[in-house]
């Protein structure tokens, strides 16, 4: 009997892959984003099949991978925010097992680094 069919006739339910965390940081608060920099947002997360109600979002001016370890993201998007290890940006990096991305603040987003960050993002999920 194949392990395939062992664990069909095992779960007779029907199984959903939950989809992984992922963190936005934002070195300003919500409030303080204009809806054109909300609407950029959105647009991004759109392109990679995400949506605001999906992710987390979270202000932090700097942070490290072990600050968000209560947390418990797969994916960080940090924009404006540094991550204290790195100084790299628009890199997909893979820290302590997290997928990073730092930018910078969405209203600093001139047309090459929405590219630079468009490249990174189709690393980070694979499109």
């Amino acid at each position: 009997m194949s392990q395939t069919s062992v664990i069909e006739s095992l779960y007779q339910e029907d199984l959903y892959q939950i989809p992984s965390r992922v963190l936005i940081i934002l070195s300003r608060s919500w409030e303080e984003h204009t809806e054109d920099e909300r609407t950029v947002l959105s647009k991004m997360l759109a392109a990679v099949k995400l949506s605001l109600s999906s992710v987390q979002i979270m202000t932090r001016k700097d942070f490290s991978v072990d600050d968000l370890a209560p947390l418990a993201p797969t994916k960080v998007l940090a924009f404006g925010a540094s991550l204290r290890s790195s100084d790299k940006l628009y890199e997909h990096l893979t820290v302590g097992g997290v997928s990073v991305i730092v930018a910078d603040a969405i209203n600093n987003l001139d047309d090459l680094k929405k590219k630079n960050l468009w490249m990174a993002l189709k690393k980070m999920f694979g499109l």
